[in-house]
């Protein structure tokens, strides 16, 4: 049909070529045209080689892979298998940041997985208009991720912890604040997290006037090199014309943080994987 076209990204490319019926369709993701600025970067023999597959304003950048990788009694060990995983992760990486220097994108998971260009179709004609309403949502826009971790064990930080928890804390003898501390630690560092948690959240609010939208990610309490605490994960949407402003801001909120034992660090850019709607398979 007019509004459906496969695409080859070179001279040698697989075009139009289906999966064989032992064959699947790879999604790597969603971007909003077709025409490349630049050459992809290809390793893979012509006939493995991505295709752009368009359905009405969308195109989807795919590839054909051995659904016996991904399915099947071996699929489970394969997947726990880092020297088989790494490259694959890697290679999907590599595709998804291409596409993201040339267009908007919509980053699919990993081993996103279609049975047939048809079954994919299906899907992109369902979802075209909100997988185009991202794609227009982010263009020219970046994620990155804002980390904080705390250090509550060093002497000084229960302290100061204490000291905040605590009112008559200065007032006791060092021998009852060494009971006090064996008999209620864990609550003060309980505490301790909550606190830099909401801290961060007061941070993250600071950033807001710089950013298009913010995700905050799930942050169990993790221990880290040094004593360290993993407290809390943000993703931040920003427009490419703020990501100098926006780290100027968070370098002059690291310097407050680490008044209060918390470090905040910065990374990306990554594609926008925190802000993609839910996309549900058609019935």
């Amino acid at each position: 049909m007019a509004d459906v076209e496969a695409v080859p990204l070179d001279a040698g490319g697989v075009g139009s070529r289906g999966p064989a019926s032992d064959d699947a369709i790879c999604l790597f993701a969603f971007v909003a045209c077709v025409g490349a600025r630049e050459p992809p970067p290809f390793d893979e023999a012509p006939e493995q080689r991505p295709i752009l597959h368009r359905v009405g304003a969308v195109t989807a950048l795919i590839g054909v892979v051995p659904i016996a990788d991904y399915c099947g009694a071996d699929a489970e060990r394969r997947l726990a298998d880092v020297a088989w995983l790494a490259p694959r992760l890697r290679r999907h990486a590599e595709l998804v940041a291409w596409a993201m220097r040339r267009s908007p994108v919509f980053p699919a998971p990993f081993a996103t997985l279609y049975s047939s260009l048809a079954s994919l179709t299906t899907f992109m004609r369902a979802h075209e208009a909100t997988i185009s309403s991202f794609l227009g949502a982010v263009a020219d826009k970046e994620e990155w991720e804002l980390r904080a971790v705390a250090e509550f064990e060093r002497p000084d930080s229960l302290d100061q912890l204490a000291c905040s928890a605590w009112p008559d804390w200065q007032e006791l003898s060092k021998g009852a604040r060494y009971m006090r501390l064996c008999r209620d630690r864990n609550a003060l560092l309980e505490y301790g997290r909550a606190a830099a948690a909401a801290r961060m959240r007061d941070f993250v609010a600071e950033l807001a006037p710089l950013t298009a939208d913010v995700r905050q990610h799930e942050a169990l309490p993790k221990s880290g090199s040094g004593g360290t605490e993993l407290i809390a994960r943000y993703a931040l949407l920003v427009a490419k014309s703020q990501v100098a402003a926006v780290h100027e801001r968070v370098a002059e909120i690291a310097v407050r943080a680490a008044r209060q034992h918390i470090a905040i660090a910065s990374s990306g850019p990554w594609p926008p994987f925190s802000f993609r709607p839910d996309l549900e398979s058609p019935r």
